[in-house]
């Protein structure tokens, strides 16, 4: 209950008679109001307040010290042996390694656990809501450093920090860093493309090479997908079929549309195929081929 009122007793004042100076004889009337408060009786209820719930990262626990997995005293002959090296023993422990800093000029470069670091969003024009959005990076302090020594012509590694903050994995399957192809591994997928071998088969070869290997199908495509622009240049798709066509000497007939400059079909044959026609013109068989999902064909 609430109090705010003064008396409760309220005593209006008599109306005054006041003779106006017209001779008409009228009469005005003053009324003297006196201003009063009185109790208002009210009772507020206030329910619980919930707080929005945290973004569900992963909970920082205790150190976790992975030095013992990167003390060594070998030397490198190559800077991707090295990086390769340290890769793979940061997959045995089970976190994902990156590279922080390379200067050429003074040839050593700094490594750095893949939750190093505090997420910075992109500077845009439009201001970005970033509510409800969660990072990886949980500020953690793992450093490594590799320096080239010229004198020996070899690179060698350093220890800066082993201390995690954060859980480790036991697994990393499905990590970018971790999952990375090396340069041989790439050119043995490149390889295998070229002999026409599916990506999944790729894949298997490549598991049963490296045992410890955590790469997967996507990146298999994505090495497939680089080398095909590479092969290709500035030329489209269809630009580049019929440079083919050109340099193997097949026989092709294109037709476009009348109003347009686009290619409504295209067919081509292998020259020996022309010759078992002339041989055997009884039987005829072609094959069509439509890209439903591009062309929404039937």
């Amino acid at each position: 209950m609430v109090d705010n009122g003064a008396g409760d007793d309220v005593e209006p004042k008599s109306a005054k008679k006041e003779a106006s100076g017209d001779a008409s004889g009228d009469v005005k009337l003053t009324v003297n109001v006196k201003l009063f408060r009185d109790k208002i009786p009210f009772q507020a209820r206030i329910g619980k307040i919930e707080e929005p719930k945290p973004v569900p990262i992963s909970v920082v626990c205790e150190g976790r010290d992975t030095a013992s997995y990167f003390t060594t005293n070998a030397r490198w002959r190559e800077r991707q042996e090295l990086l390769y090296w340290v890769r793979r023993q940061g997959v045995r422990a089970g976190f994902g390694v990156c590279i922080d800093k390379s200067v050429i000029k003074r040839s050593y470069l700094t490594m750095q656990c893949e939750r190093s670091g505090i997420y910075r969003p992109p500077k845009m024009r439009k201001k970005s809501n970033l509510e409800g959005i969660g990072s990886r990076k949980c500020n953690c302090s793992f450093r490594l450093k590799g320096f080239f020594d010229k004198e020996t012509n070899d690179w060698w590694l350093a220890m800066l920090c082993g201390m995690h903050n954060h859980d480790l994995d036991e697994k990393l399957s499905g990590h970018l860093t971790a999952g990375r192809l090396s340069v041989e591994e790439k050119k043995k997928v490149i390889d295998m493309t070229k002999s026409l071998t599916v990506p999944r088969n790729i894949l298997t070869n490549l598991k049963q090479s490296n045992k410890e290997s955590v790469t997967t199908i996507k990146q298999v495509y994505n090495v497939r997908t680089r080398w095909h622009k590479g092969e290709r240049g500035n030329m489209m798709e269809l630009q580049y079929l019929i440079s083919k066509l050109v340099e193997h000497k097949y026989v092709y007939y294109t037709r476009c549309n009348s109003e347009e400059t686009t290619l409504e079909d295209i067919f081509f044959t292998h020259p020996e195929l022309i010759k078992l026609l002339n041989t055997f013109p009884t039987v005829l068989v072609m094959d069509s081929t439509y890209k439903t999902n591009n062309y929404r064909m039937p």
